[in-house]
């Protein structure tokens, strides 16, 4: 039988900024696990056969807890990662952390001071170099994260280059979504897009760095680098997303519940989840043109579902995201 693998947890809505492209910032103000549940929520997932948690937030070390469930969940065995701000980590944090093995996805959203801190905020421009220089003293393995926009997305190759010498071991890129603070004028076009796909190729090979593209699951139409991963969630039938109050999420970017680990266990809610009409009818979708005939299909499958509803309206549309399905290809 089939298990859950994976579990993304949007431990917290708190933070210690205020970016304006956050998608989380719609959770501030809602009720959060507390300590017990959240250490339950850990246990229930070893107890499942989780392999990997991944942490996020929110910040998540704005929770006085967040290192004891790190720790908790590699004393059960499983791997842990967080994404964060790097404001929080001291050398303590660090130590701690590294201790675990996990791995850090740390914030980082341009290549240069005055785009990161207009997205970011005055001051966050520094504490990266500080992160960074902690991590690499203490062995921490990170990669930097960027959540592309069209306020830096014209950066992108400059931004793998930064990433690649302050000692990441990888860079990620995430397309901003309008959910949360960020508006429709911050999400890219399909053309921007394409050329950032382009741009992330040229300067992967040129620098022989890898690259992981988060929610662009129709990349590969553009990008043949062996170095450049892109994931394809299309609801993944061992992923488990939750949000601060336990319940479980079609989606981290949407609002659709389908069940809460508050009084049940992740096996069964994982369970209630695949038994989901919804998330049956998007693990295998009816694909219409241009989907139909795209070489891609059978591992896209339409693309991001979330983005479809988020900007088209329709969960079941086409990604309007993928420059093939908005004629750019």
């Amino acid at each position: 039988m089939k298990k859950p693998r994976l579990i993304i947890w949007v431990l917290t809505s708190k933070c210690n900024l205020a970016c304006n492209h956050c998608y989380t910032a719609r959770f501030i103000g809602r009720d959060e696990l507390d300590e017990h549940q959240a250490l339950r929520v850990v246990e229930s997932g070893a107890e499942a056969g989780v392999k990997h948690i991944g942490f996020t937030g929110g910040e998540v070390f704005l929770r006085k807890d967040a290192l004891s469930l790190i720790r908790y969940a590699s004393q059960l065995g499983m791997s842990t990662s967080v994404v964060t701000n790097g404001l929080m980590l001291t050398e303590e944090v660090v130590r701690d952390l590294a201790k675990t093995g996990m791995w850090v996805f740390l914030s980082l959203d341009g290549a240069r001071k005055e785009t990161h801190e207009r997205i970011r905020g005055g001051g966050t421009w520094e504490s990266i170099n500080s992160a960074t220089q902690m991590m690499r003293n203490f062995g921490l393995r990170f990669s930097t994260v960027m959540a592309v926009s069209s306020l830096n997305w014209h950066e992108v190759s400059d931004y793998i280059f930064l990433a690649k010498g302050l000692g990441a071991q990888a860079a990620c890129l995430i397309p901003v979504m309008p959910v949360g603070r960020a508006s429709m004028e911050m999400v890219l076009k399909p053309r921007e897009m394409m050329v950032v796909l382009q741009k992330v190729e040229r300067t992967t090979e040129k620098l022989n760095f890898p690259i992981s593209l988060w929610c662009v699951p129709f990349a590969p139409l553009v990008i043949k680098s062996k170095l450049v991963f892109a994931d394809f969630c299309r609801t993944s039938s061992e992923e488990v997303n939750l949000d601060p109050n336990g319940n479980v999420l079609l989606c981290d970017v949407l609002d659709v519940v389908l069940s809460n680990i508050k009084e049940k266990e992740i096996l069964e809610a994982w369970r209630e989840q695949g038994a989901n009409p919804l998330v049956k009818s998007l693990t295998t979708p009816k694909l219409a043109e241009p989907c139909l005939d795209c070489w891609l299909r059978n591992k896209c499958r339409g693309g991001c579902f979330a983005r479809a509803q988020l900007m088209a309206g329709d969960i079941h549309a086409p990604d309007p995201l993928c420059p093939r399905v908005a004629g750019e290809l």
